[in-house]
């Protein structure tokens, strides 16, 4: 199984408004709200460069790049291009000076309209939502609940090979008990939460630590959804001890 896979023609099982609900509820965790921020910018100092938009992408991996150039195949000439020499694969995304005035013109660029919205939007289901339904499809996940727990692993995890990533925590997870045994799927997502909140509590990566302690409620609050609204029905509480927001 590759769950962070570049496949392109998975269509997911779920209607519209519960595609909308699942990627509303990770908004929350990621920018605070349900609404998504196109416009959220912020170097967390974690190592990773610019932290950006509800899906979290950052300035240090090869998806910010991915969405310039299709941005660019959009809207031809833009104040972005330039940076693509300082970010991967040409630069490492994470020197501030020669980043300089990036946060700016990814403001100025969404201002002009919607495609750097579209842009962000399929880079994001290439690499976070379609990986995440053909994981669930794959391990007999079929609780909305267990979709989003997905999803927003791979979201923040990414799907790489390091320890911490996605791949790392089902692997741990599916240690203890596969998906697809007979009313086993509740019990692989308890299973795959706690080795989750483990790898956020104490993650491998050094530079991350400190943010990603700080994002343990996000899985309690994933927990609770488990626990007392599985199917996702509106209106959808998430809540812990950090969370506390409603999704229509």
């Amino acid at each position: 199984m590759a769950p962070h896979s570049e496949r392109t023609g998975l269509k997911p099982h779920l209607d519209t408004a519960m595609v909308q609900r699942i990627k509303s509820i990770s908004n929350i965790f990621e920018v605070g709200a349900p609404r998504a921020d196109f416009g959220y910018i912020e170097d967390l100092g974690d190592g990773r460069g610019y932290t950006i938009t509800q899906y979290g992408f950052v300035t240090n991996e090869l998806e910010t790049g991915w969405i310039i150039e299709r941005y660019t195949d959009l809207a031809a000439a833009n104040s972005l291009t330039p940076f693509l020499a300082q970010l991967p694969p040409k630069a490492s995304g994470t020197d501030s000076a020669k980043l300089a005035g990036f946060a700016k013109a990814w403001g100025r660029e969404l201002a002009r309209g919607p495609f750097l919205q579209q842009a962000c939007d399929e880079v994001a289901d290439r690499l976070y939502f379609n990986p995440a339904m053909e994981a669930a499809r794959t391990l007999g996940v079929t609780l909305p609940v267990g979709r989003l727990i997905l999803y927003d692993t791979i979201l923040q995890h990414g799907g790489g090979e390091d320890p911490d990533s996605f791949g790392a925590i089902l692997e741990r997870a599916r240690k203890t008990v596969a998906a697809h045994e007979e009313d086993g799927e509740v019990e692989f997502l308890n299973a795959f939460l706690k080795v989750r909140r483990r790898v956020l509590a104490d993650p491998a990566n050094s530079e991350t630590a400190d943010v990603w302690r700080q994002s343990v409620g996000r899985v309690d609050a994933l927990s609770g959804l488990l626990a007392h609204n599985p199917g996702l029905e509106p209106p959808v509480l998430v809540m812990s001890d950090d969370f506390n927001a409603e999704v229509a």
